[in-house]
């Protein structure tokens, strides 16, 4: 069981780091400081030190638990009671639906800042790759079910899941950058759509 200070010290850590994604969605990863993290957090800038030795500690912290909550959402909505397809379409309108609720704080991971960049041998860059890894098997996991069922042809299943994974991550980029305005269903629907029956108006001889 834990102890009283130990669930205060969580409670505290996990206000921080939400207070730290609200700022970074606000001013993006260089314009976010120790002082405004306090100051969104309503605590003083010395209360930040009791938890983060640095900025960096606590940027990371912040992105890695924030990532990991949508990542542990995605896994919680999972409909495999359903058929193959429509687990399928289930779990790209569930990403759409959570990319557009954090949609500010992932302004700043996709167009503003090199924080994802990976160095082997670095601890921080390995937990974020580790926990990418573990999001793209269990996409790929969704279509491996939908070949042993019969209703996809046998394919890479960890290519197709980093390449669909990469077709929505581009479609929330196009809309961060306001090329487009129309409903995330919209989206959902068309990647759907692309992934599952491709371009070609006839398939391949």
């Amino acid at each position: 069981m834990m102890t009283k200070e130990a669930v205060l010290k969580e409670y505290r850590v996990r206000e921080l780091m939400e207070a730290a994604r609200r700022v970074i969605g606000r001013y993006g990863f260089e314009g976010t400081t120790i002082d405004r993290v306090a100051e969104e957090a309503h605590v003083a800038k010395g209360t930040i030190y009791l938890y983060f030795s640095n900025k960096e500690d606590l940027l990371h912290a912040a992105v890695f638990e924030g990532l990991r909550a949508m990542v542990a959402e995605t896994r919680r909505a999972d409909r495999d009671d359903l058929p193959p397809l429509e687990r399928l379409r289930s779990f790209v309108k569930t990403q759409f639906r959570i990319q557009s609720s954090n949609q500010d704080f992932l302004k700043a991971f996709f167009l503003e800042s090199k924080f994802i960049t990976f160095d082997p041998g670095d601890e921080r860059g390995e937990a974020l790759r580790s926990l990418y890894s573990d999001h793209l098997d269990f996409v790929a996991s969704i279509i491996k079910s939908a070949i042993e069922a019969g209703v996809f042809r046998p394919i890479d299943a960890q290519f197709a899941a980093y390449a669909l994974t990469e077709m929505m991550t581009g479609c929330l980029r196009r809309r961060l950058i306001g090329l487009v305005d129309t409903p995330t269903e919209t989206d959902a629907d068309a990647v759907v759509d692309l992934f599952l029956r491709g371009t070609l108006a006839t398939p391949c001889a």
